[in-house]
């Protein structure tokens, strides 16, 4: 039909679908979550984590996780323009680790998010020695 040369499937309902042709199950979005990788941008001496900078396009609404050393993924923010800059939590917190590893979750109608770079600013973490 038309050249296409994509599957067809049904749901439980009994809709008659063709594969890859939207980012909707149906009439629901599908979730978008990319993992960057585990990133220790060349060092194992511990970073303090400062901030990071987003670029990317249709990703308005995006969430930016983060973890650190393979911990958990904990929220950074939310991705409101092409380039957004989303600083670390401050409150009496600090960011530390030997790796990073980002993580983008996207779950929006429309056109897909795409993500053209992450930018971190680190500094290394003072080592206080007794002796």
């Amino acid at each position: 039909m038309h050249g296409y040369t994509k599957p067809y499937f049904t749901d439980e309902l009994g809709n008659l679908f063709r594969d890859e042709t939207t980012n909707r199950d149906h009439v629901d979005p599908i979730p978008m979550e990319v993992q960057l990788g585990r990133n220790n941008f060349g060092t194992d001496q511990t970073k303090r984590y400062l901030s990071v900078l987003v670029d990317s396009e249709n990703a308005r609404g995006a969430q930016l996780q983060y973890s650190i050393d393979g911990g958990a993924f904990r929220t950074l923010g939310q991705v409101n323009k092409n380039v957004e800059k989303l600083l670390f939590p401050t409150g009496g917190e600090i960011i530390e680790g030997r790796d990073i590893d980002f993580k983008f979750v996207h779950n929006e109608v429309g056109d897909p998010g795409v993500w053209n770079g992450v930018t971190t600013w680190w500094t290394l973490a003072e080592v206080m020695v007794n002796g």
